[in-house]
């Protein structure tokens, strides 16, 4: 049901991501990550790559910020 929310907002143009925020007092992380994800992979929805190889890089962030410069 979550996959099929977050699809159907993101086909609808209501959104081009969202910011997930799951009940961690809970398992809600580990269901979200292990339930939730390998569906919207197999969508085509989530990413099962990244393109660079640090979060800077996928982030797009200039290496003149932070303490690497």
């Amino acid at each position: 049901m979550v996959a099929d929310f977050l699809e159907e907002w993101y086909l609808a143009d209501a959104t081009d991501g969202f910011s997930i925020v799951p009940d961690s007092s809970h398992d809600g992380v580990k269901d979200f990550v292990e339930l939730v994800v390998p569906i919207l992979q197999e969508r085509g929805l989530f990413h099962t790559e990244y393109e660079g190889e640090t979060l800077r890089e996928n982030l797009g962030v200039s290496y003149e910020y932070g303490l690497n410069h």
